[in-house]
């Protein structure tokens, strides 16, 4: 097969941060969905680690082989999922993407909604946050995962006085400025609470709601994460400035 020339260009539109563990069923699936929704000029990085036992990174080399736009970004280093986010949020800003859109592997975000943050971030935002409850956004999958999202929601913006219908989700796109603040920033939390550290500290930027269809995975939320983002929600309300890491 020949192989697509990625871009020559010193700065890519569009980078989508992804990062994956063990999605040898899917990961062709996602890598064609999503690479139908860009341009020659974009790029995808594919963020492994050593949690991926499986042939997921020999897949995503073998698609580079061909298509020079997937990239391949190990990084055994990596001790928790936010590692996994911000090791590709720093390599898509390294490459100089003016637009960083992260997104799950797994398919739980559809790709072929890609254009619709695209959209809104060509309208002048610099943030472009999924959401799944807002008007034209819908959920399907365990329930508890709803209440810990819909809740947490509710509870964030009671507390911290945001005012986005989602404030749990990973389905989000960034300007260049918005993202340099988010490295630049850091998180405290270790696991997915992370998202709404962000999206908080970016609740008085420029930004937009896209809504999206979402499909929970099966696996549940741990109980140490949910305890943790009480905890650090909780030094949020009260105005104090958790260690934080990038």
């Amino acid at each position: 097969m020949e192989r697509l020339n990625a871009a020559t260009e010193q700065n890519p539109r569009l980078g989508i941060v992804t990062p994956l563990a063990n999605e040898e069923a899917t990961v062709d699936q996602f890598l064609d969905r999503v690479l139908q929704q860009l341009g020659p000029c974009d790029l995808v990085f594919c963020v492994l680690d050593n949690a991926s036992r499986d042939s997921t990174r020999e897949r995503v080399t073998n698609r580079n082989a061909c298509d020079s736009r997937v990239r391949l970004v190990w990084a055994p280093e990596n001790r928790s999922v936010v590692d996994a986010y911000f090791r590709g949020y720093r390599e898509a800003f390294a490459a100089g993407c003016q637009w960083i859109l992260e997104m799950d592997g797994g398919l739980s975000h559809p790709p072929e909604q890609i254009p619709q943050f695209i959209q809104a971030m060509e309208s002048g935002v610099d943030f472009a946050a999924g959401s799944r409850f807002s008007a034209g956004g819908s959920y399907s999958g365990r329930w508890s995962r709803y209440l810990l999202s819909k809740g947490g929601t509710v509870l964030t913006n009671l507390l911290l006085g945001t005012r986005m219908h989602d404030m749990t989700s990973g389905f989000e796109c960034f300007s260049r400025k918005a993202m340099e603040h988010v490295l630049r920033r850091g998180v405290e939390s270790r696991g997915h609470f992370f998202q709404t550290e962000i999206r908080y500290s970016l609740h008085d930027w420029a930004w937009k709601e896209v809504p999206f269809s979402y499909a929970c995975p099966s696996k549940s939320v741990g109980q140490s994460q949910v305890v943790e983002s009480f905890r650090i929600l909780w030094q949020m309300y009260r105005g104090r400035e958790p260690h934080r890491k990038g």
